[in-house]
């Protein structure tokens, strides 16, 4: 029998309809090229609770890998590393190498954005780096990492 996964897409952007959900049928694809059967594909906002909902129900549900997208990045409410690392017991750890890496991708655009703050770039840089204990860091996308938790 092959792995299961569940995936939740979190945004509300997309829970609305405003922003076409592109992650999930890639995601699907991807993992079925790996030979993991898509269980279950959820949706939700950007409410903490509403996911930790969600990772709660692939829980009980016994899929094997959970996958997430969205909420990676520096704003407000951009929450799923700190989501993930209460639900999995972790805490959240600065990856200071990470860190230097989002500074140098960010640091072109603070030039030309002069209505943001040195500090407020700083300051998303540095929340952008601030990974669960244990994960591994992948690559950037942007200036997202990705992130990939065993359980």
């Amino acid at each position: 029998m092959s792995a299961r996964a569940g995936v939740v897409i979190t945004g509300t952007e997309v829970l609305t309809g405003r922003v076409r959900d592109r992650n999930g049928p890639w995601l699907a694809d991807r993992l079925l090229e790996l030979g993991v059967e898509l269980a279950h594909l959820t949706i939700c906002g950007d409410r903490p609770e509403d996911l930790r909902a969600q990772l709660r129900f692939l829980a009980e549900q016994g899929v094997d890998v959970i996958v997430t997208s969205g909420g990676l990045g520096p704003t407000a409410d951009d929450l799923t590393a700190a989501v993930v690392a209460d639900f999995a017991g972790r805490t959240l750890v600065l990856d200071e190498g990470l860190e230097r890496r989002i500074a140098e991708i960010v640091r072109p655009l603070a030039r030309r954005w002069r209505d943001v703050s040195e500090e407020d770039f700083q300051a998303g840089t540095r929340k952008q780096a601030m990974v669960p204990g244990g994960a591994a860091v992948l690559e950037p996308v942007g200036t997202a990492p990705g992130l990939v938790m065993p359980a």
